[in-house]
């Protein structure tokens, strides 16, 4: 497969800047994926993150902590979470990037990324990755035979592919977290607010980062913010999704163009 430049290039300029700031887009695609909750609404009030569905009244009283001590509990309660989903807009100055994708516990996910006029979805069981981009993306990795190839279909690859890891780290939520919050001794306690209604405790780093956790029932991470046009949001707390494989006649195996 050749050299894409969703991937090795600006796929991990995009990801650093994933990682460390975070706008919101529409809702997930629902084309593998069956919610046992209500959707999202495709569209809501502009910086409006939605509340956790576990959400309570009851006080977890993290803003009393030092800002390691709230990250650390943030970090496990959102970990510990075996549904949730995640949504955001970057502008790097360069180009603008988009995402939503849901997760199912740690090696389960489906959602999309985007970058301009390319779009992928992609699908995550285990180590299989199916990745279903749009015709503008497979043209630009493989010419007009690439989309003769593969439009509408799911190309199945794996989270080792060389050609399409960097894009699969998109589906590893617990990868996607600890690098955006690694810099642990960077962050200081900061202001109440609020995210989607719940009462929140910021943490903030460099000027214009700031990262949001619930302090009523789990202190979840609710939001990372990096500045203007730089948001990612972590949303739908335990609603239900169940993560399917695309139809067996829509996907083309990777391995035979290796």
């Amino acid at each position: 497969m050749p050299y894409h430049r969703l991937r090795a290039g600006h796929v991990s300029a995009a990801l650093v800047l994933v990682l460390t700031s975070a706008t919101a887009c529409g809702p997930a695609e629902e084309a593998a994926t069956t919610s046992k909750t209500a959707s999202a609404p495709a569209t809501r009030p502009s910086g409006a993150a939605s509340a956790p569905a576990s959400a309570a009244a009851t006080p977890n009283g993290v803003e009393k902590l030092q800002a390691a001590a709230i990250l650390s509990r943030a970090r496990k309660a959102t970990a510990s979470a075996r549904f949730l989903r995640m949504r955001g807009d970057i502008d790097d100055g360069k180009d603008k990037f988009a995402l939503d994708f849901r997760y199912v516990g740690k090696t389960k996910a489906t959602g999309w990324f985007q970058q301009g006029k390319e779009r992928v979805e992609m699908t995550r069981i285990g180590k299989d990755v199916y990745i279903k981009g749009n015709d503008a993306f497979w043209k630009s990795i493989g010419g007009k035979g690439a989309v003769q190839l593969f439009s509408g279909k799911h190309l199945k690859t794996t989270t080792a592919s060389a050609d399409f890891k960097d894009l699969a780290v998109f589906t590893d939520r617990t990868a996607l977290l600890s690098e955006a919050v690694k810099s642990v001794d960077s962050w200081q306690k900061g202001k109440a607010g609020t995210a989607g209604g719940v009462p929140t405790v910021s943490l903030t780093g460099a000027p214009g980062e700031e990262i949001q956790v619930a302090t009523q029932g789990e202190p979840y991470v609710l939001l990372l913010n990096g500045g203007q046009g730089n948001r990612i949001e972590y949303l739908a707390y335990e609603e239900p999704v169940d993560v399917r494989r695309p139809p067996a006649s829509s996907v083309v195996d990777g391995d035979a163009f290796e």
